[in-house]
């Protein structure tokens, strides 16, 4: 469905003005849950033992990303001069973010498959690069649709 896949339709969308409240809170609901059910799965899936130092980067690094590249967005968006940015940055995070989902499904098994003989350690650290890498990639792309945005506003 485009509302879901397509940056290029929502773009459209958000060039004509905000998106209905009920619209944006869908997406604001997709983006809550997801990150929820993120959250929730990593604590039910922690074995007894330590945690590793690559989930304790995986955990603060994701932390401080999300809260810098939330200014970030806002500052792309126009700063305190931009207009509607939360009605854009939640239907743009969900159609941006699952294609960065998907690439993780692909790319993650795939730095797994490389370092097979690797030990656990080089494994973990790989692969919380290859998470923060895409985390980085992802916000950059959202940053990039807010600036289309913010200039057709201005236009």
């Amino acid at each position: 469905h485009r509302d879901l896949w397509s940056a290029a339709h929502i773009k459209g969308q958000l060039a004509s003005g905000p998106m209905p409240e009920g619209k944006t809170f869908f997406y604001f609901l997709v983006i809550t849950s997801f990150d929820w059910l993120q959250f929730t799965a990593f604590r039910l899936s922690r074995e007894p033992e330590s945690i590793p130092a690559w989930s304790y980067f995986d955990a603060w690094f994701a932390f401080g990303v999300t809260f810098a590249a939330l200014i970030y967005l806002f500052l792309c968006n126009g700063g305190t001069r931009g207009v509607h940015f939360l009605s854009r940055y939640f239907p743009l995070s969900v159609v941006v973010g699952w294609k960065f989902v998907a690439a993780g499904l692909i790319a993650l098994p795939v730095v797994r498959m490389l370092l097979s003989g690797a030990s656990q350690s080089v494994i973990g650290w790989s692969l919380s690069g290859a998470l923060a890498g895409l985390n980085l990639l992802m916000f950059l792309r959202i940053g990039h649709h807010l600036k289309g945005l913010s200039r057709e506003t201005r236009a």
